[in-house]
């Protein structure tokens, strides 16, 4: 049987160094808005005549989606600091800054799609 339990607000995920992020939940709306995202920029970098190696191409869609899906669900942050130690604002640029650093990104990427992995692993997706 489907169920549909999943929360609808945005809930916190903690992340290595310290680091936490408020995300909305990955809907399919946010999840095909990071996929057209991340197509998008991998599609410029083609057009512009880049020879991307397969292997380079695939950590490229990976790195974009991830940053995409960031940028389109993190709401709220903490434990982000400018080089003085100062609190840094939430900006789509500076989310994409935090997902280069690839154990963030990692661990954001797990923990934001888990509940979609586990209703699927339940057989209700």
């Amino acid at each position: 049987m489907l169920t549909l339990d999943s929360s609808v607000e945005p809930y916190w995920l903690d992340l290595p160094r310290g680091v936490r992020v408020e995300i909305r939940p990955v809907t399919t709306a946010v999840m095909a808005a990071a996929q057209a995202a991340a197509s998008r920029r991998l599609g410029a970098i083609r057009a512009a005549g880049e020879d991307l190696d397969p292997d380079m191409a695939r950590g490229l869609a990976f790195a974009f989606l991830v940053k995409a899906l960031a940028r389109h669900a993190v709401t709220a942050w903490d434990g982000i600091g400018d080089a003085e130690g100062k609190p840094l604002p939430l900006s789509p640029e500076a989310v994409e800054r935090l997902m280069d650093l690839d154990d963030i990104a990692a661990a954001f990427w797990d923990q934001a799609t888990r509940p979609v992995a586990a209703v699927a692993a339940e057989g209700n997706g």
